[in-house]
């Protein structure tokens, strides 16, 4: 398959307040992710990271680095590296992510 449409939509819940949907390559995906308001996550995974912002704002935080960041932001982080996201205000963080490799979990 080499197009997809409406990313937003349709979206899997992967846990509570985490709902995702995923493009997938043999060395790469891509996820639209959506965390509603309070969600707050703190973990490392042997996958490389980058991210951007589309709305919403949180709290990033890498290797011990905190930021704010807001839409129009992006971050990388590499392999193994402590990291985190806090949504902050009442509403949804909404942002693109990509991973090398792709992550099991996200199948």
């Amino acid at each position: 398959m080499y197009f997809f449409q409406d990313l937003a939509t349709n979206l899997k819940k992967k846990r509570d307040r985490v709902f995702i949907n995923c493009i997938r390559g043999k060395n790469v995906e891509m996820l639209f992710i959506k965390l509603e308001p309070g969600e707050s996550t703190f973990h490392s995974h042997s996958n490389e990271q980058m991210g951007y912002i589309l709305s919403g704002e949180a709290e990033i935080s890498i290797d011990g680095e905190i930021q704010i960041c807001r839409a129009g932001d992006g971050y990388y982080i590499p392999c193994n590296v402590q990291h985190g996201f806090k949504v902050l205000n009442n509403n949804c963080l909404e942002y693109i992510e990509v991973f090398s490799p792709p992550k099991d979990e996200n199948r």
